[in-house]
């Protein structure tokens, strides 16, 4: 098994999730302090919300479920976008969960009170739009704050709170590498009782490329959908130039 990110590899990840012992589960669906052989899957969602679509539809055909984080301050989409809110209601019905994917260095944050106030205000304005429950929250770039204390929101799971960051054995695609190897074989082996697993949707594709490649393929698509929707936003704009 070659260890890539392509869409082809993450199928045979999510066949070995499939064929292991761990029950898969969301963040809020058990008492996690005395349950074992549970695997959680996140995906935190800060560039590409069209390959997180592929990605769920991947997990569908495994019967494997996850959660997908949202950037509601992402620069690089915009979720109440029709195109963007329609996958976002593609992946729900899938019956994945969505979580807010939060940005706390655009706020001015002295205390928790201050966290909870306005993490609960983005995460109010996603409810209310896509008419959904959110359970968790992830941090976008976790500050060392974040790491260094075991946080408890009021009404929202901090993924990075001790029970789910210290006490699961934490794997991530961060940067684009596993850093302990495939994660295939730290699923297979079943050395540990607890796993919880982060992805970026953004680095996986259709074919095995370089960083440098996927970056310029990102960039590209990117001035693609702008022509576009200059195109059909203003009458007087040819993608031609005609």
């Amino acid at each position: 098994m070659t260890c890539n990110f392509t869409f082809k590899h993450y199928e045979e990840i999510c066949n070995v999730i499939a064929k292991s012992q761990y029950k898969i589960s969301f963040f809020n669906d058990v008492h996690l302090s005395n349950y074992n052989n549970i695997l959680i899957l996140r995906h935190d969602v800060d560039q590409s919300l069209e390959q997180s679509i592929k990605i769920s539809a991947i997990e569908n055909k495994y019967n494997i479920k996850s959660t997908f984080f949202l950037w509601l301050r992402s620069p690089f989409y915009n979720i109440f976008e029709k195109k963007y809110s329609d996958i976002i209601y593609k992946i729900s019905k899938l019956g994945h969960q969505i979580g807010l994917h939060f940005d706390e260095s655009v706020y001015k944050i002295e205390n928790e009170k201050d966290l909870n106030k306005f993490i609960g205000k983005e995460i109010n304005l996603i409810k209310t739009y896509f008419n959904i429950n959110i359970y968790a929250v992830s941090m976008h770039r976790p500050s060392k704050r974040i790491l260094d204390n075991d946080i408890q929101l009021k009404k929202y799971i901090n993924v990075y709170s001790k029970k789910y960051f210290k006490d699961f054995k934490y794997l991530s695609d961060s940067r684009r590498q596993w850093k302990e190897g495939c994660i295939c074989k730290k699923i297979d082996t079943n050395k540990y009782k607890k796993l919880h697993i982060l992805t970026h949707p953004f680095w996986w594709v259709d074919e095995d490329i370089s960083f440098n490649e996927r970056m310029s393929d990102f960039i590209r698509n990117k001035v693609d959908k702008l022509e576009t929707d200059l195109e059909n936003n203003i009458s007087v704009y040819k993608k031609d130039g005609n």
